[in-house]
């Protein structure tokens, strides 16, 4: 007696076990004509993690503020979260921040485990319509504030590094990727600065390798990577200047 085999059916198939997931156009944030000119882009894209990478004086922080200042003209919602401790208002409302209008701003972090649980909480709100906003949410920077064991002195970098992994590799990277799509009422975009440590060449002709600090985890799963400077330091030349009797130092030069 012959089998009977079943009647296969490909789009049967697909239905049952294929999801169909459409995601918004993409878009960026405007930093300004400079930095399109050198990155071929306006700035942060919409609804990715970025990160601002680079060492001191390279102009992170005044990208952060100039990507601030078009997020509020847009209406979408700054979220400042400062523990480097060199915050500046004055420096913000140079570039352009308007202070009396909508933002949030958050310095009272000891590790990293509580930036995050922030960070998780504003999207909680946000789910429930309590925090009816997109939002942009700015992390400068996350190289200075370590995870909880080894701010209780009983980790290392190994530590800090495996809690980014687990916190933002795995957790918010979600979140903030999953508010492109277009089910969702509200598109979320977080942009970290962070510094490098340079990875010297195993031999003579080899070239030094830029790292970031606490691990590849926010590297990986960065959308766009901005390096500031170059390889071995800043990128940038100090001179003084002297206006009104007063000397101060500037940095020039500055690459992207």
């Amino acid at each position: 007696m012959a089998v009977k085999k079943k009647e296969f059916s490909f789009d049967d198939m697909r239905n049952k076990y294929s999801s169909s997931t459409t995601y918004k156009p993409d878009t960026f944030l405007n930093c300004g004509p400079a930095f399109l000119e050198m990155t071929g882009i306006p700035g942060p894209a919409v609804g990715h993690i970025n990160m601002l990478l680079g060492h001191s004086d390279t102009g992170k922080t005044t990208a952060l503020v100039k990507t601030a200042v078009d997020a509020q003209k847009k209406g979408i919602l700054p979220v400042f979260i400062i523990t480097e401790q060199k915050w500046s208002w004055d420096h913000a409302e140079l570039m352009g921040f308007d202070r009396n209008g909508d933002y949030l701003f958050n310095s009272d972090f000891e590790y990293i485990e509580q930036i995050t649980e922030y960070i998780n909480e504003l999207l909680d709100a946000q789910e429930k319509g309590d925090l009816p906003h997109d939002l942009l949410i700015l992390w400068d920077s996350v190289g200075s504030v370590p995870c909880k064991m080894t701010y209780d002195g009983k980790g290392g970098k190994q530590h800090n590094a495996s809690v980014l992994a687990d916190k933002i590799g795995m957790g918010i990277n979600q979140r903030i990727s999953g508010s492109r799509r277009t089910d969702k009422p509200y598109t979320n975009t977080l942009i970290i600065v962070n510094q490098p440590w340079v990875e010297l060449p195993d031999n003579p002709f080899g070239q030094p390798k830029i790292k970031a600090k606490g691990g590849e985890a926010i590297w990986l799963n960065s959308s766009i990577v901005f390096l500031f400077g170059n390889q071995k330091g800043a990128g940038t030349t100090k001179i003084s200047i002297t206006k009104d009797k007063r000397k101060v130092k500037i940095a020039t030069r500055t690459k992207i």
